[in-house]
């Protein structure tokens, strides 16, 4: 409501009242007095609550209006900031716009400025490229036949420019004769356009009578045709580069010591000559021949690696001089040597070979200033018959090399039928092996270790024995080589140890006295770096107690493995843990060794023991032997012991223990529970 209308409503109220109040007047003077005074007050009072009700509705009303008012200015300025606002927007929208052209501007400028100088830089070099590349350039019109060449022909060639600028000239005295036919072709292939650049190597011969090798490319320039009326290019002198090409090949196919060629080679030769037989049809025998050096380890590790070396490098040449320079030799690695070459039907060619090389090794060796004895076992194989493949022949000829040096060494042997089916049972008890773990085919006997003076039980050797399911009991001489060759000897090794801790501990719980037990060591256990700490863990694992513990090294694996096996023994002396010395007298069998190693015990081989009651010879080494060690502090034990003779000579020399088939065989666990029981251990 407008302020001007309450004051019209005011008024018109006032004038009522004017008119009422009167009448009211005039009509209680007829009446009562008291009831006009009260009704006079009541109307007094009600003009006045409306006077102050009005008064308070114009303040009201007029702070109302200029809230209006002021709102309506403050939305016309909200209006006039937002189209500020949107100028302000629209402004800086062209701004950024200008800004990026401009950058976009100065960047296409630089750009310029840059092709410029590049352009500037590239004309400068072209001009130079002529005259200071290393790189002949040339060009042959093949319009007129007018050539160009640069003046680093002559630096290259040492012709003079007036000499050679006739390419027919070049292409017949310059060209290496055995090269010019391919150059030809290659340039002749190009202009019939069967590819897309011209390119070429080939050798020259220089003014000297030098010959350097020529690397050349170009282009054409064709007329509308597709013929080529310009050809233009560069040569390039790769001497150098193919010297090293050269000697890179010559690396990657030729062994460094030896200078024979590597494996690789060679297999891809004799791939070759079987490929060639198989597509003639000819009726042709190839021998292939597997030589390994007999004790070449022995000989490395006494005389040191340099006349290892040197060694290596005197037989490759007696082998190239028997076998001769036209027919394969190849050192494949280590001191193992492959020879292939062509056989006749008797195969009398061979045989008088190996001969030949016999009688060559049984001659000593000068090395440096010593003198050395080697031997070679030999083991043959011949195409077709043992095989149609280079893999097949390999193999064949590796098993009947192993067959060699198993009888003997020295010797040399042919493959047979009867060693395939050896190869056939060997692939079968690997595939055996890698599941016998699994299968719980694997079992620990014991043979008891007694003490000579008393007669008495003081120890067990734990033995692996294997029962498969499908070949049945293997014999570990047959076994173990090949675990050992496949390195499943590491899970079947850690196996025997964890299982004879374990079992041990339960005989301790069942109150037998502490004795002694020993376990044979393969050379793979000692090679492998984990092994000492995986032996400590076992320890912890079972509560074992690491005094009792008797792991056997035979000679043979302790010199072949030195370093490893120093490493090993002394992480067994660390744990406590005894160590014998295995199969004693059949290897180095040096006390000198024996002093200053951490070893224990000393175990006389069986060889020694099977003869000492009717062999003087054997009953004094084998009490010498015990003498010794005694004089060393090593205990000794007498294995293979199987006669009453052999207990009472071997109690006089005051041997510590003895074990053998006179007490008792390998047992089961059983049987060796039933021995701890009736013992006085």
């Amino acid at each position: 409501m407008r302020k001007r209308d309450i004051k019209q409503k005011l008024q018109i109220y006032v004038l009522f009242q004017s008119i009422v109040f009167p009448l009211m007047l005039l009509l209680f003077q007829i009446g009562k007095k008291s009831i006009f005074i009260h009704v006079s007050y009541i109307s007094i009072v009600l003009i006045l609550v409306i006077l102050i009700i009005f008064y308070l509705s114009i303040k009201i009303l007029g702070k109302n209006e200029r809230i209006d008012e002021l709102t309506t200015l403050k939305n016309e300025l909200t209006n006039e900031e937002n189209k500020l606002q949107k100028s302000y927007e629209e402004l800086s929208s062209v701004y950024e716009e200008l800004a990026a052209t401009e950058e976009e501007l100065r960047s296409q400028f630089e750009e310029l400025q840059k092709s410029e100088e590049a352009l500037r830089v590239s004309e400068e070099r072209y001009k130079l490229a002529v005259e200071a590349a290393n790189d002949v350039i040339w060009e042959l019109n093949m319009k007129n036949g007018s050539f160009f060449i640069s003046e680093r022909w002559k630096s290259i060639t040492e012709y003079s420019m007036n000499e050679d600028l006739n390419l027919k000239e070049i292409l017949k005295y310059i060209i290496h004769p055995e090269d010019r036919k391919m150059f030809l072709q290659d340039l002749k292939r190009y202009l019939n356009k069967e590819t897309i650049l011209y390119q070429s190597t080939f050798r020259i011969k220089c003014k000297s009578g030098q010959y350097k090798w020529i690397y050349n490319r170009g282009k054409a320039q064709r007329n509308y045709e597709g013929k080529a009326i310009m050809l233009s290019g560069s040569l390039t002198d790769i001497t150098e580069r193919k010297i090293i090409e050269e000697k890179m090949m010559h690396l990657a196919s030729y062994d460094q010591l030896t200078n024979l060629p590597n494996k690789g080679l060679l297999l891809k030769e004799l791939q070759e000559s079987i490929d060639n037989i198989l597509e003639s049809g000819i009726d042709k025998n190839i021998a292939v021949m597997f030589l390994d050096l007999d004790n070449f380890k022995k000989i490395n590790d006494i005389l040191g690696h340099n006349y290892g070396d040197q060694l290596l490098k005197v037989v490759a040449g007696i082998i190239e001089l028997c076998v001769g320079e036209t027919n394969y030799t190849s050192r494949i690695g280590g001191d193992e040597f492959l020879v292939f070459l062509p056989c006749d039907e008797d195969c009398s060619n061979i045989i008088n070979l190996c001969e030949t090389m016999r009688r060559m090794f049984n001659n000593p060796l000068e090395i440096g200033n010593k003198h050395v004895y080697t031997s070679a076992s030999i083991g043959i194989s011949i195409f077709p018959k043992d095989g149609m493949d280079v893999n097949t022949l390999l193999k064949n000829a590796d098993t009947a090399m192993y067959r060699a040096k198993n009888s003997g060494k020295n010797k040399y042997c042919f493959f047979t039928n009867d060693m395939r089916e050896e190869v056939m049972r060997r692939s079968e008890i690997e595939k055996g092996l890698r599941t016998a773990l699994e299968n719980n085919e694997l079992q620990v006997y014991y043979q008891p270790q007694i003490n000579v003076n008393g007669r008495k039980l003081v120890g067990f050797e734990a033995l692996l024995r294997w029962n498969s399911k499908e070949l049945g009991w293997v014999s570990p001489a047959e076994f173990i080589p090949i675990a050992e060759e496949t390195w499943l000897i590491i899970p079947i090794g850690e196996w025997l140890i964890k299982t004879v801790f374990t079992q041990y501990g339960e005989w301790m719980k069942k109150g037998y006295s502490p004795f002694t037990i020993a376990i044979n060591l393969s050379v793979i256990q000692i090679q492998n770096k984990d092994f000492g700490e995986f032996v400590r863990k076992i320890i912890l694992e079972t509560n074992m107690v690491s005094k009792y513990i008797e792991f056997e090294i035979t000679e043979t694996i302790l010199m072949e493995s030195l370093e490893c096996s120093i490493e090993l023994l002394n992480k067994f002396r660390e744990l406590d843990i005894k160590v014998a010395l295995d199969d004693f007298g059949t290897g180095y069998s040096s006390f000198n060794y024996l002093k200053n190693l951490p070893i224990n015990t000393i175990k006389i081989d069986k060889s020694f023991i099977d003869n000492i009651n009717l062999n003087s010879s054997d009953k004094d080494i084998t009490h010498g032997i015990i003498t010794l060690a005694h004089k060393i502090n090593k205990e000794v034990i007498a294995e293979g012991v199987e006669e009453e003779g052999q207990v009472s000579l071997l109690e006089n020399m005051q041997c510590d223990r003895i074990q053998g088939y006179y007490f008792s065989k390998p047992v089961s666990l059983e049987a060796a529970e039933e021995m701890l029981k009736y013992s006085n251990i």
